[in-house]
């Protein structure tokens, strides 16, 4: 199963530093909102659909994943094919979620708005909306193993110098 993301991984280590800060024209990733001002009273709620196996990631994290973000109603606002993502970068009821994932596995998730964007709202996203997301995460990795590969691509894309051996 890895080998099968292996080059969706490649290019998560590539994307994420410009997906971190925006996502691809028309889609719009996840994204953070502000801090409720009180701890909220609802909390996410995250129903398997498909076991994955193995860790969970952590809100240090990056992920891959394929996502549909949904309002209650089942309007479809948004929804991506291997989405690179930082955990700790997306609204506070997606890494919730995300944290209790493992990889290979589908899930629905159930986020109130205060953990979503809340009053304010976004995009086709109305104030005050619970959302709920399908998510399958097909893996993860920690910063210093999107480094390393970073790095040995980097080392494998080098053009051999005149003269070296």
């Amino acid at each position: 199963m890895i080998r099968t993301f292996r080059p969706a991984l490649l290019a998560l280590a590539v994307v994420l530093p410009v997906a971190a800060s925006a996502a691809a024209p028309g889609q719009t990733a996840p994204s953070p909102a502000p801090a409720p001002a009180t701890s909220p009273a609802r909390q996410v709620v995250v129903t398997t659909l498909t076991a994955g196996q193995g860790a969970k990631p952590t809100r240090e994290d990056y992920v891959l994943v394929n996502y549909k973000g949904m309002l209650k109603d089942g309007t479809v606002f948004d929804q991506n094919e291997q989405m690179p993502m930082a955990v700790g970068e997306v609204v506070p009821g997606f890494a919730d979620g995300l944290v209790q994932m493992q990889r290979g596995g589908s899930y629905r998730i159930l986020i109130p708005a205060e953990l979503a964007y809340g009053a304010e709202g976004g995009g086709p996203i109305p104030p005050n909306s619970d959302l709920v997301f399908e998510v399958t995460l097909l893996d993860f990795k920690t910063r210093a193993e999107l480094d390393a590969m970073i790095a040995a691509q980097q080392g494998q894309a080098q053009p051999a110098q005149p003269g070296a051996q």
